[in-house]
């Protein structure tokens, strides 16, 4: 099970550089197309994005699901740093709110905190006891400004 005494840990701060052709990609996937051609102008086209009011293209609003696996050394990375095991994980939760649109080319910084970790149900009910850890994670941009905050939770069977 997770380790308690991680509440609080901060992972070392990642930085990551949004590519336009990852927001396409994505989009892709998301849309299950199998070429980026084929996903919406503005995920794709600088143009499109433009006259959308954007400054560059924007990254589909679940793209920040990716930034865990850029910094904190992965998915397994922040697994094993908070000592879960992944055998018994199951993702539970994403929630983004954001503050500033996030584009192709932007530099960022994410710092990612281990925010809460807690029980559900009772140990003594096989199968009905859980144990929850959220991380929340602050995005910054090349100008110092908090464009996201993201929470994931995860649950540990």
């Amino acid at each position: 099970m997770a380790d308690k005494s991680k509440l609080g840990f901060e992972f070392p701060t990642g930085y990551l550089r949004v590519e336009k052709n990852k927001i396409a990609e994505f989009a892709a996937a998301l849309s299950q197309k199998d070429s980026t051609n084929d996903v919406k102008r503005i995920y794709r086209d600088e143009d499109t994005a433009r006259s959308e009011g954007y400054i560059n293209i924007p990254i589909p609003p679940t793209f920040p699901t990716g930034f865990a696996f850029w910094t904190a050394g992965g998915l397994f990375g922040i697994i094993d740093k908070v000592g879960a095991d992944v055998t018994k994980l199951l993702h539970s939760e994403e929630e983004y709110e954001y503050f500033a649109p996030i584009c192709a080319g932007d530099m960022l910084t994410a710092k990612m905190k281990v925010a809460d970790m807690y029980e559900r149900g009772r140990k003594e009910r096989k199968g009905r006891y859980f144990e929850i850890t959220v991380l929340e994670t602050e995005v910054f941009n090349e100008k110092n400004e908090l464009v996201l905050r993201a929470r994931t939770t995860f649950v540990e069977r």
